[in-house]
């Protein structure tokens, strides 16, 4: 048995459930606020039609404003596709709710797993959220709809084989990343729904999955998709959090004049940040001169007055890191921010900025989903969740 097909034999497995589902509480409460912050602009009747529909209209609208949450190692954007996987089948089949945790589980484990599996040089020609995305909505839909694990398996390679998502979707900031977080939610849902043949020799040499997709390989490794997860917490792009968490820090503590603001970042996403396309979302100077101003990463408003003092530079930073140094006229101050901010969410610090955002996001309705979400995990009656998804669905034009 090939690697490959380890690995699809393990992910077919239940789930085994931590016994602390805080981690899991947060994603959903952030996937919450994304969906009530979140639009999907003339999508002509797709939420009402059915549960492939839904699926697809979620995922759009809680990826529509970049905010939605983060693989930081792997670079991808699972928890958009796995839970609007789940929550069309559970307003379907009220009976199905039972699995809904472990469902979301399986998704993110299966998700993580087969992106880390493919490698770095499958993500650097494929959109990863997309490809990876369909194996974790195959999955988190196989344990919400009961599969056995033939079925579940069989889902996995129905996925596999038509998976697909073009790298430049992200790369051209321009919002279609979002299109292809909904096509990876109803391929999904589509692979588990059918108990079609699927292929049997995936990794055939010359013509399988690891040629056709530039994938790595290795060994089957699962990955605990909800551990390696986290928010975006600012209100800017992924690349942008640790420069702007780190220039706040500096503004903070600094008393002088500003002279100049040097920002050293990654070399290969420098140039996705050198404000020539995607607006000021994705201008990193923008964003560190937001931060600089407000010494407060989650108050970010424009300051073009700055702008001109800051130098980007690509560097060595580990990714998604970032390392600034400031000169005043009291002298000079450095700050790295190696790791990216929203990931350590056990942190006091890190909560903090999670609840701001889902205020800022969702507004007089923030309370009201961190009950959901609270609720969600610990399988207490929900009926207000699967009320505010209706309302979702019913408000759709």
């Amino acid at each position: 048995m090939t690697s490959g097909d380890q690995l699809l034999t393990k992910l077919s497995l239940p789930v085994t459930l931590p016994f602390n589902l805080d981690r899991l509480e947060f994603l959903l409460n952030d996937y919450l606020a994304c969906l009530i912050d979140g639009v999907v602009q003339n999508e002509r009747s797709l939420a009402q039609d059915g549960s492939i529909g839904f699926g697809a209209y979620l995922a759009m609208r809680a990826s529509s404003k970049d905010r939605d949450d983060v693989t930081w190692a792997l670079g991808s954007h699972i928890g958009a596709v796995v839970w609007s996987t789940i929550f069309p089948l559970g307003i379907k089949n009220i009976s199905l709710r039972k699995n809904v945790i472990a469902a979301a589980y399986s998704g993110y484990q299966a998700g993580a797993s087969l992106n880390n599996f493919l490698g770095p040089s499958h993500r650097m020609k494929w959109h990863v959220t997309a490809t990876a995305g369909a194996v974790a909505s195959a999955s988190a839909a196989s344990v919400m709809l009961g599969l056995n694990s033939r079925q579940h398996e069989n889902s996995l390679r129905l996925a596999l084989t038509n998976m697909s998502g073009s790298v430049l979707a992200p790369r051209e900031r321009e919002g279609a990343a979002a299109f292809n977080r909904a096509s990876a939610t109803t391929l999904g849902l589509i692979s588990a729904m059918t108990d079609a043949p699927s292929i049997s020799n995936l990794w055939d040499a010359s013509h399988g999955m690891l040629t056709l997709y530039s994938g790595t390989g290795g060994p089957a490794t699962i990955i605990d998709g909800v551990c390696a997860t986290g928010i975006r917490p600012f209100a800017t792009n992924g690349f942008a959090q640790s420069a702007v968490l780190a220039t706040s820090a500096l503004s903070a503590r600094q008393t002088g004049k500003l002279h100049l603001l040097e920002v050293y970042v990654p070399q290969n996403t420098a140039p996705l940040l050198d404000g020539s396309r995607g607006g000021s979302w994705w201008t990193l100077k923008c964003s560190v001169a937001s931060a600089w101003e407000s010494a407060d990463p989650t108050k970010l408003f424009p300051s073009p007055e700055i702008e001109s003092l800051i130098s980007i530079v690509p560097s060595d930073v580990p990714m998604n890191g970032a390392r600034v140094i400031v000169h005043t006229s009291t002298g000079k101050d450095s700050f790295e921010q190696l790791s990216p901010p929203g990931l350590a969410l056990e942190l006091p610090q890190e909560q903090v900025w999670a609840r701001t955002k889902w205020s800022a996001m969702a507004g007089s309705k923030a309370d009201e989903i961190s009950q959901m979400a609270n609720h969600f995990v610990r399988g207490l009656p929900n009926d207000k969740l699967w009320k505010f998804l209706d309302q979702i669905l019913n408000s759709a034009s």
